[in-house]
């Protein structure tokens, strides 16, 4: 198969991943928020983010105070200004339209298409899926690994899935959001960033020369570590459900055991959707030399 086919066929595929990316947060939303069983996942769990919440809310708002408006207007004009000195007015073009794009549908959903049916389940009955706090983590994250120079997207991919898995995680923590929410505000911001990646496609650097072979190795071995946590993670999540299914939530352990299980969930989607970007946004290997004749 020649490299344009494989180029071809890596962009369809990327394509199709967008819209499991977006089916996925119907998705998440009809079972954790519509049914009983899945708000009911997602209150034993909220339940079991109280547990240690005294020592560990001080850290989590330190993560979370950062998240604004003025902050996301910031990383959008730095990210593309970044994008226009390295002469890739596709790529600041880009970051825009995925950090406003992303937002925007967050808050859509939230007031605007989604509602929490009340199942007598939770004191709360107001809608709070896709967490925009996690969203606004998520999309600086992508607007990292846009901008990015290729030899070091996959440094961006790795850090960018570390920021947006713990703003999560804290959102959580200080009991912002379920879980549910942060993984639908992951998925929605991984739909557009898909987008993008496909229009934008794997390119070379500045200087026109296709990356060498060591950011190839890094490359590999950061999607290889991504993958192995992500779908880790997301074995120990389904087990969790599983074992919270099974009780009544009134006990500690079981408690914790789902707020555990729900923060490793977080973990999963987040390091498979970096593994996803990643592979979209792949240098390409170094071409050979022509033979002499």
């Amino acid at each position: 198969m020649t490299q344009d086919a494989r180029g071809a066929n890596r962009r369809i595929a990327g394509v199709v991943l967008a819209v499991v990316a977006a089916a996925a947060v119907l998705a998440v939303w009809w079972f954790f928020v519509t049914t009983p069983t899945g708000q009911r996942l997602d209150e034993v769990a909220y339940e079991g983010s109280r547990i240690g919440r005294s020592r560990l809310d001080s850290t989590a708002q330190q993560v979370l105070a950062v998240v604004s408006v003025p902050f996301l207007v910031l990383v959008i004009a730095v990210a593309g200004g970044l994008a226009l000195l390295r002469r890739r007015w596709r790529h600041a073009v880009a970051v825009a339209v995925v950090v406003a794009g992303a937002n925007l549908s967050t808050q859509i959903l939230k007031y605007d298409l989604l509602d929490r049916p009340d199942h007598g389940i939770s004191e709360t009955v107001d809608n709070s899926m896709p967490s925009g706090h996690t969203t606004v983590a998520a999309t600086v994250a992508a607007a990292a690994l846009i901008v990015a120079p290729p030899r070091w997207r996959w440094l961006a991919a790795l850090l960018g899935a570390v920021y947006a898995g713990g703003t999560g995680v804290a959102t959580m923590i200080g009991g912002w959001h379920r879980a549910s929410d942060v993984v639908a505000a992951v998925l929605v911001v991984a739909a557009w960033l898909l987008v993008a990646l496909v229009v934008l496609g794997p390119g070379a650097d500045d200087t026109g020369r296709v990356a060498p072979q060591w950011v190839r190795r890094a490359d590999t071995a950061t999607r290889a570590f991504l993958l192995v946590v992500g779908i880790g993670a997301g074995l120990a999540a389904l087990l969790s459900m599983l074992i919270t299914t099974q009780g009544d939530g009134g006990a500690r352990l079981e408690r914790l055991i789902a707020y555990g299980g729900a923060s490793v969930g977080v973990v999963a989607v987040t390091c498979l959707t970096a593994v996803v970007a990643l592979w979209l946004a792949a240098p390409r290997p170094r071409s050979a030399p022509p033979a002499r004749r």
